[in-house]
């Protein structure tokens, strides 16, 4: 798990290659909505694997 500083900096280079490369500049509003979404998504997910019972997903792994 990352901590907060790793994350901040991730953040900071993503943000930084967004606007280079693209001219996007991410506001603080963006950013929060995505880690809303990217939560959500990967609470759904966990969910779908523990309905999916024991060795679920372990196909894509090997």
């Amino acid at each position: 798990m990352l901590t907060p500083e790793q994350i901040r900096e991730r953040a900071d280079r993503t943000r930084a290659l967004l606007a280079d490369r693209f001219g996007h500049h991410v506001s603080d509003e963006e950013s929060a909505e995505m880690r809303r979404k990217m939560r959500e998504a990967t609470a759904a997910h966990r969910a779908a694997l523990a309905e999916s019972g024991p060795g679920a997903g372990s196909e894509a792994s090997g």
